[in-house]
């Protein structure tokens, strides 16, 4: 089965897999939920941010460590690009 959106290959739904709202839902669809709880909890516009297609790492706790895009700013070290240019 493919996803109407992207076109990637999903899933389909687990037997007894349940959404938050008690319908069939695809594995697909659980993990852009978590996606989107992730960023809800952890998103910081321009410092923290989180793809679509971010990787999930859930194990028996009772959460998952979301892949994201952290900014590093180079502003006053040795990588400053901005000090490079006026030398």
């Amino acid at each position: 089965m493919q996803c109407s959106k992207c076109g990637q290959a999903v899933d389909p739904p687990a037997e007894g897999e349940r959404g938050s709202d008690g319908s069939a839902q695809s594995k697909e669809e659980r993990r852009l939920e978590i996606i989107e709880l992730a960023r809800d909890q952890r998103q910081q516009e321009g410092a923290v941010e989180i793809d679509d297609n971010a990787l999930l790492s859930e194990g028996n706790d009772n959460g998952c460590y979301v892949q994201a895009w952290v900014w590093v700013d180079f502003a006053g070290t040795r990588f400053d690009k901005e000090a490079h240019e006026t030398d």
